[in-house]
C-alpha cells in the first residue's frame, strides 16, 4: 500500500523522518567510525545494529499508524 507524502499526517511524516534518519545514521558508522580493537569493533556492530532495528520498527509503526489514520477519515 502507497501512501503520498502530502497524504501523510505531520506526526506519520516525522515519524518517517526519524526512521530514515536512523537508518542513515546506522549504516554512516562503518564509514566515519574505524574501531581500534575487537571490543570497539562489537561495540560499533551492536550500535549500528541497534540502530537499524529502531529504524524499522519505527518506520512499521510509522505505517500502521498512517493506515489507522487514513481508514478513520474514510
Amino acid at each position: 500500500m502507497h501512501f503520498g507524502n502530502r497524504q501523510l499526517d505531520r506526526r506519520t511524516r516525522r515519524l518517517i523522518a526519524v526512521g530514515n534518519l536512523a537508518t542513515a545514521v546506522g549504516l554512516s558508522l562503518f564509514i566515519f567510525v574505524h574501531p581500534g580493537g575487537a571490543l570497539e569493533r562489537n561495540c560499533l556492530h551492536a550500535v549500528a545494529g541497534m540502530l537499524l532495528g529502531v529504524s524499522i520498527g519505527i518506520n512499521l509503526f510509522a505505517l500502521r499508524f498512517a493506515r489507522r489514520c487514513r481508514e478513520n477519515r474514510i
